[in-house]
């Protein structure tokens, strides 16, 4: 019986291996993933150095500007759910429950962190003059310093566990590490840099 049980266990392991694919869709959803994310912050940068798009667009520009980003995330979901698609396992594992939990979870933090920022706060507001008074500290970021990343990635994870797809979680991985190096190099120092602004400015006034 114990040999049965290691004859299945190496004969899934050998059809999980077989199954790993990085093929071109895989390569796709990673580009997807960092052209959306350089997207965010240069657009940010360029509005913030030039008003471009408030220039172009009007006071309702930042309305705009989030149609835009909803539309480039909307593209690399698809992009990833494709990859994920194309390496799907077929292992039969009930993982629907835990995918869908996760899922959920996920689009929970994402909406929660809308209802916190609203579109002006989620969507590089800052860049178009709308700052809030200071960094939230409320709803989801009492836990999380950057909610809306850890819900987007876990939006992929479940995704990745409905379909069995190893590309999947190689994806989640790769999206949440763009997400750090994108925090820990551009947001995090502009945002310090931003509010001490203010502050320094708000002392000056005095």
């Amino acid at each position: 019986m114990e040999h049965s049980n290691y004859g299945d266990f190496k004969i899934l392991n050998q059809e999980f291996i077989d199954n790993i694919k990085f093929n071109q869709d895989f390569y796709i959803a990673v580009a997807a993933i960092v052209f959306h994310l350089v997207n965010s912050n240069l657009t940010a940068i360029i509005e913030r150095k030039t008003r471009f798009f408030t220039n172009k667009l009007g006071v309702n520009a930042i309305y705009y500007y989030a149609v835009y980003l909803i539309s480039s995330a909307l593209i690399r979901d698809y992009l990833i759910y494709r990859a994920i698609q194309s390496d799907t396992l077929n292992l039969h594992y009930p993982n629907s429950p835990m995918a869908i939990v996760i899922f959920v979870t996920g689009l929970g933090l994402n909406l929660w962190v809308l209802r916190i920022l609203g579109i002006k706060g989620m969507f590089n507001g800052d860049s178009f003059g709308y700052l809030l008074d200071a960094p939230v500290k409320t709803g989801p970021y009492r836990f999380l310093t950057d909610p809306q990343y850890v819900g987007t990635t876990m939006c992929v994870q479940a995704a990745a566990i409905l379909y069995n797809s190893f590309s999947g979680f190689i994806l989640s991985i790769i999206m949440y590490i763009t997400f750090v190096i994108s925090v820990e190099l551009i947001e995090k120092p502009y945002m310090n840099w931003v509010y001490d602004k203010k502050v320094s400015d708000s002392k000056k006034k005095k």
